[in-house]
């Protein structure tokens, strides 16, 4: 390092180390703040993020503000594949009709899923518009879960 002469010359070295270390750490801030994912979360352009089956499994586990939500029709619901243990029905064709009785989960995560993705990332969407603030969609719906190999139950 260099050495200051001069008391004049040691101020500007400790203005120019200043500014240096605030330039850096603003540098920094920015690459943290635009860089930086959760693992295994995307967020999409309609306002609602996405998980594997194998995140959403966590989630379910780690977290008991987590409502999971399945869109499919009520008989595919009840049928043979089951449902996630837990999850409320709310089928996609009634869903703007059930908002009012789903209000009381629009500040929790709300797990959505669907028989296959389509469904259940339009369900996503229009809960995003209609006020959710952290809505999820289970990649794939049932169908990936089961082939992760995840359980279901039966209401049956």
């Amino acid at each position: 390092m260099i050495k200051a002469k001069s008391k004049k010359q040691k101020a500007k070295m400790a203005a120019l180390l200043a500014r240096s270390l605030r330039t850096f750490l603003l540098f920094a801030f920015c690459f943290l703040l635009f860089s930086c994912k959760t693992v295994g979360i995307s967020t999409t352009a309609g306002g609602y993020s996405e998980v594997e089956p194998t995140i959403a499994a966590e989630m379910i586990l780690d977290s008991q503000q987590v409502v999971v939500l399945d869109v499919r029709p009520v008989d595919a619901y009840r049928g043979p594949d089951g449902h996630i243990a837990g999850a409320l029905n709310a089928p996609f064709g009634t869903i703007e009709h059930q908002l009012p009785l789903l209000l009381p989960y629009q500040n929790q995560t709300v797990l959505v899923y669907g028989e296959s993705s389509n469904d259940g990332a339009v369900a996503s969407k229009v809960l995003s518009v209609a006020g959710f603030r952290n809505v999820v969609h289970i990649a794939g719906g049932l169908r990936s879960w089961i082939e992760h190999g995840y359980k279901t139950v039966n209401s049956r």
